[in-house]
């Protein structure tokens, strides 16, 4: 009865100040906070009862099997938007608690939070807030009242709205369940837990479950991988210097390894792992434990049907999983990603072959973007030439997709912005608008026609003129203007070419690619002449093999320097003459300075595409540094 009390005062309360201090604040906001409010009031905990609970971790020990105070909600609407949730990931756990107040079984849901690009128009008559949709199976949306309605559904869309405005539209798929049960002894300790993963469908895919006695000391337990039907029986022995012994188990039941865990008393090594064949009689002895027989993380569950046509919004979804997106660039299998990919270029309305301008900060090639597909929203270019009024640098960036939706040209500029003062007498006339100019040499200020004219310059002046006063001059001049192009071949990159336009500190150079798998295999430069000038051949990543020969300005191959972590010296440095006979042979690079070394970072190494760029820039900004 006091409970009861306490809410109908607290309710009183609420309503009073929200009309005060706020006219516009509706009922349906007084509702959710009236809810909120009632779900986290303190109440006694039953057995057997539904709860939910934001952020459970397993536990192995009696004193962390009761929840804190305060954790548990009769609702999962109250964590929904809790303001501690990870801005990629959602996780409420469904609880059941014993007659002691004991975990005894809970659910633990995990969904990714995902910005969609999708049309606002059909949450239009929307009241602020935070709405729920699902989809059925012909793509409709369908509305739902509440979170309840939506927690266990495999995904759902969540809409918010600010101040009339759609702000956000996100979907959010399961993309994990765990399952737990807890079983005690009398004096409440451990007796007993299994730990199970679900599918789609909910059903055990793996389970993990460890025996315990009445002091919570671990006897034994089994792991079981469904799918593969592999298992492990793990034993504690905790004695004779041994601590744990785990036998393997194939799909057919043959025993594969048996792992001695030892206590480090009596053994030279912690592990000891024999290696069965599949009659059982030992093979080999290593000292390393056996791959696990399951990854949760490459077995999270696939996003359903339709929520998995839904387009990832890039620039607005957390990095953790946009960059496990970038991941799938290497895949062996990317037709699903590159669907994705090519229908998000679509609803962006980038066409194949029209001429674009891209938005700064510009994603790299691979960490931050998927293969060579675009993903922002393309500009104009009286958006894109001045996205960095402060900066002492802004970017310019000009592409064109391939009918494959990939980039086929991608040119960059990089200007030096330098505010200036001039006689404002002369821009009286001038209604509000931006204004371009070049200066000749008697500092005379010729205009303009537009935009497109200005950045043909090598530097130019823009005025912007607003409510009838000039609130910014700027001086522009082009450091450099890189062209990139590429080759593909069954929608993975092939070949590109980078070449350098114009450079205040390099001549032109060329530099060719050969891709596979998305990783440069093969690399050659070329003066403004077009004579080779460096090689690079990657025998194996992995191992930093790489083989890398010069040329002198006739095109006369002077040195072949291979490469390898594995060998020792890890370098060997031939040096050849003119007929290509050997000469002499080092262990070490030798000491130059051309134009070309000054943008290889690594010498032995392909250089990926944007880093070229990225190179120039620093080579500028080290330049300036020195004079």
């Amino acid at each position: 009865m006091q409970i009861y009390t306490k809410n109908i005062i607290t309710i009183s309360i609420l309503y009073f100040l929200c009309s005060v201090i706020n006219t516009n604040f509706t009922y349906a906001d007084i509702n959710m906070i009236v809810q909120k409010t009632i779900m986290k009031t303190p109440q006694p905990l039953e057995a057997n009862r539904i709860y939910y609970q934001y952020d459970f971790k397993s536990f192995r020990h009696k004193e962390d099997s009761s929840p804190a105070e305060g954790k548990l909600f009769l609702s999962p609407a109250t964590l929904e938007t809790d303001p501690d949730d990870d801005i990629a990931l959602q996780e409420i756990s469904q609880i059941i608690l014993n007659e002691n107040k004991q975990y005894r079984e809970v659910t633990k849901i995990r969904r990714n939070i995902i910005e969609i690009l999708y049309p606002t128009e059909p949450f239009e008559t929307l009241e602020d807030g935070i709405h729920f949709y699902i989809l059925n199976k012909d793509n409709q949306l369908q509305k739902k009242e509440n979170f309840e309605a939506v927690f266990k559904e495999p995904g759902y869309i969540r809409v918010e709205k600010l101040d009339g405005k759609v702000i956000s539209i996100q979907k959010r798929p399961i993309y994990m369940i765990i399952h737990f049960n807890y079983e005690y002894w009398p004096n409440q300790n451990l007796k007993y837990d299994k730990l199970e993963y679900y599918n789609n469908e909910h059903q055990i895919i793996y389970y993990d479950e460890t025996f315990y006695d009445e002091n919570e000391k671990i006897i034994t337990g089994n792991k079981k991988n469904l799918l593969t039907r592999r298992n492990i029986r793990y034993t504690y022995i905790n004695k004779d210097g041994i601590s744990r012994v785990d036998e393997y188990f194939d799909s057919q039941g043959n025993k594969t390894n048996h792992v001695i865990y030892f206590d480090n008393t009596n053994s030279q090594h912690k592990i000891e792992n024999q290696i069965l064949d599949h009659e059982g009689k030992l093979v080999a002895i290593s000292n390393t434990v056996p791959d696990d027989i399951f990854d949760p993380l490459k077995e999270e569950l696939a996003e359903s049907y339709p929520y998995n046509n839904l387009l990832m919004d890039i620039e607005k979804t957390d990095v953790v999983l946009t960059e496990k997106f970038f991941l799938h660039t290497v895949d062996k299998n990317t037709t699903q990603w590159d669907n994705e990919a090519i229908n998000r270029a679509k609803y962006l309305r980038i066409t194949p072959n029209q001429p674009y301008y891209a938005k700064v900060t510009y994603p790299l090639f691979w960490p931050n973007r998927y293969k060579n597909f675009p993903h922002q929203k393309p500009l104009t270019l009286i958006e894109a030439e001045h996205q960095q009024p402060n900066a002492k640098y802004s970017d310019l960036i000009k592409f064109e997709v391939g009918n494959n939706y990939q980039y086929k040209t991608l040119i960059k500029e990089k200007w030096q912005q330098t505010p200036i003062t001039l006689p404002l007498e002369q821009f009286k006339p001038l209604e509000n608008d931006i204004y371009f100019f070049v200066m000749d040499n008697n500092g005379k200020l010729i205009p303009l026609e537009n935009v497109e004219q200005a950045v043909e310059q090598p530097n130019y002046i823009r005025v912007e003129k607003e409510m009838g006063k000039i609130i910014s001059i700027v001086k522009k001049t082009r450091i450099y203007k890189v062209l990139n192009e590429f080759e593909y071949q069954d929608n993975s990159l092939k070949n590109s070419k980078f070449n350098l336009l114009e450079s205040t500190l390099l001549p032109n150079l060329i530099i060719e690619t050969k891709w596979e798998n998305y990783l440069p295999k093969y690399q050659v430069i070329k003066d403004n002449q077009g004579i080779t000038v460096r090689t690079i051949t990657v025998i194996n990543p992995t191992d930093f093999h790489a083989i890398f020969e010069e040329f002198n300005s006739n095109g006369i191959k002077t040195n072949r320097i291979e490469i390898n972590k594995n060998n020792d010296p890890d370098i060997i440095n031939q040096y050849l003459d003119e007929k290509g006979q050997l000469i002499k042979t080092t262990d070490d690079y030798p000491e130059k300075d051309s134009v070309y070394d000054k943008i290889y970072k690594e010498p032995f190494y392909p250089i990926f595409i944007d880093q070229l760029e990225y190179q120039l820039f620093k080579l500028y900004q080290r330049e300036l540094e020195n004079d």
